[in-house]
């Protein structure tokens, strides 16, 4: 099975961004069966938090870019983004690292099944 997830970063190559403060996000894929992953597309969003306030079109409109990933990986992620994120099935994970340094860290622990993630890509 592979499963989606997104990557708040500045850069591509690090998780060095707020979900609320993020204007892109590296996409990666992992396939549980082969225990690799694959590093895809950068994504662009609109930030929605400004100057600690934020609004909820906002989240909605990064989440509608976002439609197809399992869970988010950032630096920070607010309580109320966090609950509005995972309100609509998909997990949060704060792990500032580089991004191929996550990745290997959610497959060791082999984190969707620990949090049975709830959607995965039609690839």
């Amino acid at each position: 099975m592979r499963f989606r997830l997104a990557f708040a970063s500045s850069d591509g190559e690090r998780v060095d961004s707020h979900f609320g403060a993020a204007e892109s996000f590296r996409i990666a894929d992992i396939d549980t069966e082969s225990d690799d992953y694959e590093l895809l597309e950068m994504r662009r969003v609109k930030p929605s938090c400004h100057g600690g306030e934020h609004e909820l079109s906002g989240f909605a409109a990064a989440l509608e870019t976002l439609s197809d990933v399992s869970a988010i990986v950032a630096q920070r992620a607010g309580p109320g983004a966090r609950k509005y994120i995972e309100e609509r099935g998909i997990r949060v994970y704060q792990i500032p690292l580089d991004i191929e340094q996550a990745l290997c860290l959610l497959m060791e622990e082999k984190q969707w099944e620990a949090d049975k993630w709830r959607s995965h890509t039609k690839n």
